[in-house]
């Protein structure tokens, strides 16, 4: 928990006057016993921001020929 407390402080401090705030979403527990502290370490990463986008990749890199 001390890492979301860390990393929200970080972001609100840098973050104050944006109208949206775009984060990586963490992955979630590989065992299911650990669904409510995942929950619980979103909630503390997200306080004090209005507006957050968490955005999560499939982990797979997309090549197309025109890039």
């Amino acid at each position: 928990m001390h890492t979301a407390v860390k990393l929200n402080e970080v972001v609100v401090n840098k973050s104050q006057g944006a109208h949206l705030v775009l984060l990586n979403m963490p992955g979630p527990p590989r065992n299911r016993g650990g669904d409510e502290n995942y929950m619980e370490f979103l909630e503390v990463l997200l306080e004090g921001l209005n507006r957050v986008l968490l955005v999560r990749g499939g982990g797979r890199e997309v090549i197309t020929i025109y890039s």
